[in-house]
């Protein structure tokens, strides 16, 4: 997948779509694409990826870094408010 971050507009969504494929990919009850997309599309978590995102570039992260950072904590953080176990 080859996506372009230009800045912060491009960033966000992207960060959303990844951290709802990957959560979804998961196959707990619950938790598909539909469900998990109407989480991570709500106006609170799309400011939340955007501050996360702008945090990270400000502290000196590259996009890529940026995007990975909070894509990370996004799903780590949707995963235990959610009662999903993680792994490694």
């Amino acid at each position: 997948m080859d996506i372009r971050i230009r800045n912060t507009e491009d960033a966000v969504p992207a960060i959303a779509a990844l951290a709802t494929k990957a959560i979804a990919h998961g196959g707990h009850e619950g938790h598909d694409l539909k469900a998990v997309g109407e989480r991570m599309t709500r106006t609170e978590i799309l400011d939340r990826i955007r501050a996360g995102y702008e945090r990270h570039i400000a502290s000196g992260a590259s996009p890529k870094e940026a995007v990975i950072a909070v894509g990370q904590v996004l799903v780590a953080t949707y995963c235990d408010r959610a009662g999903i176990p993680t792994t490694r």
